[in-house]
C-alpha cells in the first residue's frame, strides 16, 4: 500500500498516490481524509479523469478480438514450411532393387554422418517452430477423411443398448471414434447441440452410430463435470433447431 507521504497535507499529490486512492488501495481513514482535498483540486481531478480513461481503454483492448496475423508474416511462414517439406521429400531416397549378390557396405565418414544428423535436426526444429508459430493442429473433424489405417476398413457396426444401460461400456466403445453419421455437417451438428442445451462449439471426444431402444441414432462423447468425467448424448437423425430428438443423455460417466 502506498503511504500518503509527500503532499499528504495538500497538493500537489503524486500520480501513484492518486492511482492508489482511485483503486481503493489506501487505508480507509487516509482515503477519507484525502478525497475532500482531491475533489477540490482541479489538477488532481484531471489526473483521476486521465486514469479512468486509461482504464476504459485497457478494458476495450481486453474485450477486442485478437488481430489477424499480418499477411506478409503468414506468407513467410507458409513459404518456410513448404520449403522444409520439399527439402525433406527430396531427401527421401528410393531403395535400390535387390541384387543377386550383396555389395560390400560402403565406409561412411563419421564426420559426414554427424553433419547429416545435424542438418536433419535443424530441419525438424525449423518445421516444428514454424508449425507452432502458425498454430497448426491435427484434429479429427466431422467428415474429415479416413480415420483408420486403411480406407478399405469398414466402420464398426452400431452399438445397441437401452436408455437405462448407457454408461461406462458405451463410453469406452464410442470414445475416440469419429462416425458422425448424419451430422458430418458442422452447422447441423451445432444446431442439434443447441437443441440439447449443449454449446454449439462443443468438440466431441467421440461419435458413433447406435441403436437405443430400437431407434437409430448417433452417440456423442462430450466433456462433463467434474473434471475427468464425460457426458453421453445420443440423438436421432432428425435432431436440429427446436427438435432435440434425445434418445439418451447421461452426465458424470467415467
Amino acid at each position: 500500500m502506498t503511504s500518503i507521504g509527500r503532499g499528504s497535507g495538500g497538493p500537489p499529490w503524486s500520480v501513484d498516490l492518486l492511482a492508489d486512492l482511485q483503486a481503493g488501495a489506501l487505508d480507509p481513514r487516509q482515503a477519507d481524509e484525502l478525497w475532500p482535498q482531491v475533489n477540490a483540486d482541479p489538477e488532481a481531478m484531471e489526473i483521476l479523469a486521465a486514469l479512468e480513461t486509461t482504464q476504459a481503454d485497457l478494458r476495450e483492448f481486453a474485450d477486442a478480438p485478437a488481430p489477424p496475423m499480418p499477411a506478409h508474416f503468414a506468407a513467410r511462414l507458409d513459404a518456410a514450411i513448404a520449403a522444409e517439406a520439399q527439402a525433406r521429400s527430396q531427401g527421401v531416397q528410393t531403395a535400390p532393387p535387390p541384387q543377386q549378390q550383396a555389395a560390400a557396405a560402403p565406409v561412411v565418414s563419421l564426420d559426414a554422418a554427424r553433419r547429416r544428423r545435424t542438418r536433419t535436426g535443424w530441419a525438424v526444429g525449423i518445421f516444428a517452430a514454424a508449425a507452432a508459430a502458425v498454430g497448426i493442429t491435427f484434429a479429427a473433424l466431422p467428415g474429415g477423411g479416413d480415420n483408420g489405417p486403411s480406407g478399405n476398413v469398414a466402420a464398426p457396426g452400431p452399438l445397441t443398448f437401452t436408455k437405462e444401460d448407457i454408461g461406462p461400456n458405451q463410453l469406452q466403445a464410442a470414445k475416440g471414434h469419429n462416425d458422425y453419421g448424419p451430422f458430418t455437417d458442422k452447422q447441423k451438428l451445432a444446431a442439434c447441440f443447441e437443441a440439447n442445451n449443449v454449446s454449439k462449439n462443443a468438440d466431441p471426444l467421440g461419435a458413433r452410430q447406435v441403436t437405443v431402444d430400437g431407434k437409430q441414432g448417433t452417440l456423442f462423447v462430450l466433456a462433463s463435470t467434474p473434471v475427468g468425467t464425460f457426458r453421453l448424448l445420443a440423438v436421432g437423425p432428425d435432431c436440429g433447431p427446436g427438435t432435440p430428438a434425445t434418445l439418451a443423455n447421461k452426465t458424470g460417466v467415467k
